[in-house]
């Protein structure tokens, strides 16, 4: 029994050896192979040409003369790849100016195609590369175009020029602009293009950082050539932000004057945090409310419409039509049409009143000093301008060669019809200019509540005229700084607070007495004539004339408002009692007017 144990001991252990010399002589020939495949390869392909190939690829595409400093480095596991160090790219018109600067350049390839020193090459990376955009004061760039951009013969390019895929790691783009004295910088650029043929899709997705932020752009074109050449083709692209996401499918082209004509769809959750971002400071001038439009654009050569526009301006939203056209011997213009469902003009006063008069001057000169000229239509359900609410507005913005006005066609406010004009003055609106409002069959109890009067108020329905005019800005200015005229006439009403009877009795009296003493109660009357001028710090109340069945109240004197103090003579004719006319005068202020009975101011002590 023992020794057929031994036996079969021993058959194992045999066994085991077989297996294992089965299994080191694959793995010693692996290994073989791959010292040979290493050690032999390197004798079989010549890197004698390599950089000149590559150098000639870069010239190819970008226009200018490349120079690479290092030499090649080839290895071959896991798979055959090519890196040069140190290339930069110059410009061809003798200056050698720097236009580019690569720090190293990797790139499969295929081994036959390398035994002869010229590898197609695949797979292209492109590691920290710095390249500088500059546009010189005569419009002009430093890059020249390279000749496959020269013409749309795909085929003599495609011998010329190879493409494939290229991936950016950490690169640098810098925009000059000599022109505005600007300088951009995109850093840390990482993505990848794809291009297999100049008759292939291009594709790229790179993203980087301008301004703290980080920016995400794609591009697909099934054309690119065509695009590039300055013909239309179709193309989708998008950038995206913190502070922007924009996106456009369409068509259009890279030409001299580019056009194009597709979707656009732009937004923004902040307006100041996009304005700091472009500026690369804050810009509290602009209202902290987000913004984004979508339109169907179509661009010329110096127009630019947008169809079916849908735009939200913080808690505004509008549709739309609007061509905007920027000609460089001719005004620029704005025209179209905006409905808005809600306008508020309100939502601008905290952005206004931080900024110093003279530097709101400035901007608003700026912008008239620009020649636009435009012409808008503007609807809204509703707008909040000041004390105003206004429903189902029609209005027009009208600027021309610095003169500005708002036309209001139509209105509904307190219940009446409201039109009116706003006009700049030729300064612009910081400059001041005229206001011009007409009120009709409106319920004037309610307007005047919404100017904070108190004290004795007519009520009823009835008519408004007022013209306003005034040299500082309607913003700033206050009652005391405008002059104008205003009138009102109204029928069938009632003079709130002021009690005719009681009235007439105290001046019957002879004695100084405050009109609070005579407040409880209203004067109805039949009809109401009110008309005063204004300027230079007081109101002249030309008339102001109250008929009613028991009575006539006629009042007209001065206001000083710079002061709050009133200078008013009176006469009440008291139907009821055979026509008797008490004659009175007002002083103090409103509304604790005082009353002093002319009997008394004519007796002396």
């Amino acid at each position: 029994m023992r020794r057929k144990f031994l036996h079969m001991m021993r058959d194992v252990r045999l066994l085991s050896q077989l297996r294992r010399r089965h299994f080191l002589w694959p793995a010693a020939i692996g290994v073989g192979l791959a010292a040979g495949y290493n050690a032999v390869l390197p004798l079989v392909i010549s890197t004698t040409n390599v950089r000149p190939t590559v150098e000639h690829m870069l010239d190819a595409w970008s226009g200018g003369k490349s120079r690479i400093s290092g030499n090649p480095e080839i290895s071959f596991w896991p798979e055959p790849t090519l890196t040069l160090r140190s290339a930069t790219i110059e410009t061809t018109d003798g200056s050698s100016r720097k236009l580019a600067h690569i720090g190293s350049i990797t790139a499969t390839f295929s081994l036959f195609s390398a035994i002869d020193g010229t590898p197609a090459l695949d797979d292209i990376r492109l590691i920290e590369p710095v390249v500088t955009l500059e546009r010189h004061t005569d419009g002009t760039l430093n890059w020249q175009r390279p000749h496959w951009l020269s013409t749309p013969d795909t085929q003599a390019a495609e011998k010329d020029t190879p493409f494939g895929d290229v991936t950016v790691e950490n690169g640098r783009l810098q925009i000059i602009d000599l022109v505005t004295n600007q300088t951009r910088e995109f850093s840390g650029i990482s993505g990848t293009v794809s291009w297999p043929s100049f008759t292939k899709q291009l594709s790229a997705r790179l993203s980087g950082s301008l301004g703290g932020q980080t920016v995400a752009w794609t591009l697909e074109c099934n054309e690119p050539l065509m695009l590039l050449t300055g013909h239309d083709a179709a193309l989708k692209t998008s950038l995206s932000s913190a502070a922007l996401s924009l996106s456009f499918e369409g068509n259009g082209n890279l030409s001299p004057a580019p056009t194009a004509a597709g979707r656009l769809q732009v937004s923004t959750a902040s307006l100041q945090a996009l304005a700091a971002w472009y500026k690369g400071k804050a810009a509290g001038a602009l209202p902290d409310s987000g913004f984004s439009l979508s339109a169907n654009v179509t661009s010329g050569k110096a127009s630019l419409k947008l169809d079916e526009l849908q735009l939200t301006l913080g808690g505004a939203n509008a549709t739309g039509i609007l061509d905007i056209s920027t000609p460089i011997d001719d005004t620029h213009r704005v025209e179209g049409t905006l409905a808005f469902d809600r306008i508020d003009l309100n939502g601008l006063q905290p952005f206004i009143d931080p900024l110093e008069p003279d530097e709101l001057t400035q901007q608003l000169g700026d912008a008239f000093a620009r020649s636009w000229r435009a012409d808008v239509r503007l609807s809204a359900q509703e707008a909040l301008v000041g004390p105003l609410r206004l429903e189902d507005l029609a209005a027009g913005v009208i600027i021309d060669h610095g003169r500005a006005s708002i036309d209001v066609a139509d209105s509904t406010y307190a219940n009446g019809r409201l039109s009116g004009r706003l006009a700049a003055s030729e300064e612009g609106l910081a400059g001041g200019g005229r206001l011009e409002l007409v009120l009709k069959n409106a319920d004037l109890a309610a307007a005047l509540a919404d100017f904070g009067f108190t004290g004795p108020v007519p009520t009823g329905r009835g008519n408004v005229n007022l013209d306003l005019t005034t040299e500082h800005p309607f913003w700033r200015a206050q009652v005391a700084e405008a002059s104008g005229r205003i009138r009102l006439s109204l029928a069938n009403g009632n003079l709130t607070g002021f009690d005719a009877n009681a009235f007439a009795n105290l001046v019957r009296a002879g004695e100084f007495f405050s009109l609070a003493q005579a407040s409880d109660g209203n004067f109805a009357f039949q009809t109401a004539d009110i008309e005063a001028s204004f300027g230079e710090g007081s109101a002249r109340l030309n008339r102001a004339l109250f008929a009613g069945q028991t009575g006539n109240l006629s009042v007209n004197g001065v206001i000083p408002y710079r002061s709050g103090s009133l200078a008013l003579a009176g006469t009440y004719t008291d139907t009821l009692n055979a026509g008797q006319r008490l004659r009175f005068f007002v002083g103090g202020s409103w509304p604790n007017a005082v009353i002093s009975p002319l009997s008394v101011l004519g007796e002396p002590n």
